[in-house]
């Protein structure tokens, strides 16, 4: 967060929101902050634990980056703040798929500690869609009795999958994909070196998420993106040299991520087609969607069952031609 004023863009409506409940003395002890995945939600919670925590000067998401309690909260060292999300798996390297029970239940015991200069004590729990029934009950409790000048800060993706108890109890601020302009600021910022006609490619590819545009530079996907496309332009003519040299080139071990982005922009794909059809007539929406649920089935095996990358997007190609 070095400069907040300049990385933190959007969501203006939610930014006043919070602001105003803090001003107007009524804020509220849990906030539920739901959206997509990648549009900011862990990095809005963050200013917001950085406002209260600086009693509400300024403007949310436009503090000073030299203001001490800023560079403690981006250093994730206040005393006062307290950030839960899924933590590393020592073996792989990897982050673990839910939040531990223990850590969850360090929510009440930082809470009923004394803040510093009788100020508040914020947590933030990012990836709260990742806690299970047990870790959801120890946050449920302490939201339900919360100690005074406490404020909990619930990132999520999928509401639905948290009780109805968490979400009935939390104000729910829920965040909208990013408008085109405000990712066009964003992403020439964090990637200078990119074209601006590849920017505009990755914006119409990322729906409204910042963090997966991220992802699609990063992996430098877009050119296989166009090499996927131009092989599915030509169906039902399949040109196999130049499908099985793209599927080689995303199944090595060290694109991964290569192949995780690709996959991901073909399934969107297939679930915009499936919707165009249902737009203009019900005659081959059931193929439509069939096509897009057998494609994410494929994939979802190759990635939990480990099973041959290259093969799967090989029969992902062959059903879609098949389909036409």
């Amino acid at each position: 967060m070095t400069d907040p004023a300049q990385l933190f863009v959007g969501h203006d409506a939610a930014m006043r929101e919070v602001q105003e409940s803090f001003a107007s003395g009524r804020m509220p002890h849990a906030w539920l902050i739901a959206g997509i995945e990648g549009i900011g939600k862990a990095t809005l919670a963050k200013y917001i634990a950085q406002f209260v925590l600086a009693g509400g000067q300024g403007e949310l998401g436009k503090c000073d980056p030299q203001n001490r309690v800023a560079k403690l909260v981006d250093a994730e060292t206040h005393p006062d703040l307290l950030i839960i999300r899924r933590p590393l798996d020592e073996k792989t390297g990897e982050l673990r798929n839910v939040i531990p029970v223990e850590d969850a239940l360090k929510v009440a015991v930082f809470l009923h500690k004394t803040a510093t200069d009788e100020g508040w004590r914020v947590v933030i729990i990012d990836e709260a869609h990742t806690l299970n029934r047990f870790g959801q009950n120890a946050i449920l409790k302490i939201i339900e009795e919360p100690p005074p000048r406490a404020l909990i800060l619930i990132t999520v993706t999928t509401p639905g999958v948290l009780l109805p108890t968490i979400r009935s109890r939390a104000r729910v601020l829920q965040l909208q994909p990013l408008e085109a302009g405000d990712m066009r600021v964003i992403l020439s910022r964090a990637a200078k070196q990119v074209s601006p006609e590849d920017i505009t490619a990755v914006i119409d590819l990322s729906g409204g998420s910042v963090g997966f545009a991220m992802k699609i530079l990063n992996a430098e996907a877009l050119p296989l993106y166009r090499e996927m496309m131009e092989i599915l332009d030509a169906m039902p003519q399949l040109d196999t040299a130049r499908l099985h040299k793209l599927a080689d080139q995303i199944a090595r071990k060290a694109d991964s991520e290569s192949f995780d982005v690709l996959t991901a922009l073909l399934i969107e794909r297939l679930r915009l087609a499936a919707h165009n059809e249902a737009q203009k007539s019900e005659n081959h929406v059931d193929l439509a969607m069939q096509l897009w649920d057998k494609t994410r089935a494929t994939f979802s095996a190759a990635a939990f069952a480990n099973l041959d990358r290259k093969l799967a997007f090989i029969n992902a190609i062959s059903d879609i031609r098949a389909a036409m």
